[in-house]
């Protein structure tokens, strides 16, 4: 079973990412623009919110940067540090993929019918915090609806 679930991840994954390949886009990248569009924050806090290593979060954000879609500035707190805040291209950018996203994700799922959705929804909730609770996570948001 866990391995029909990773490979229907990893296909969606895939599917999405596909729609983005006239785009500078893709599902991490959009990951990582949607934490910036919540305020400006560490490439170490990037890393460890979106769960991969700081050297990926690092190139990620240098070709974000690059692309003229994320810009560094120093911590106000800790001059030692740097922050990452998303650029208003960054948003425009963003605002565009999370279409594409949603769109593809639409499509997708529309193979289900609405009682479908709501069973896998269910069923994604509670494997969700099964899981998190074997974890000590303790308490966590539902599946997204969307």
């Amino acid at each position: 079973m866990a391995d029909a679930f990773f490979g229907v991840a990893h296909a969606l994954r895939r599917f999405s990412d596909a729609r983005f390949r006239d785009t500078k886009l893709s599902m991490a990248r959009l990951k990582v623009l949607r934490e910036l569009m919540e305020g400006a924050t560490r490439i170490g806090e990037l890393s460890v919110c979106l769960d991969v290593a700081a050297r990926t979060m690092t190139s990620t954000v240098n070709g974000l940067e690059r692309d003229g879609l994320v810009k560094r500035r120093p911590d106000p707190v800790d001059g030692r540090a740097t922050m990452v805040a998303i650029t208003p291209r960054g948003r425009r950018v963003y605002d565009d993929g999370w279409a594409i996203r949603t769109a593809a994700m639409g499509e997708a799922f529309a193979v289900l019918d609405g009682r479908e959705r709501a069973q896998l929804l269910a069923v994604l909730d509670k494997l969700g915090a099964a899981v998190d609770a074997n974890l000590g996570g303790g308490e966590r948001e539902p599946a997204a609806r969307a």
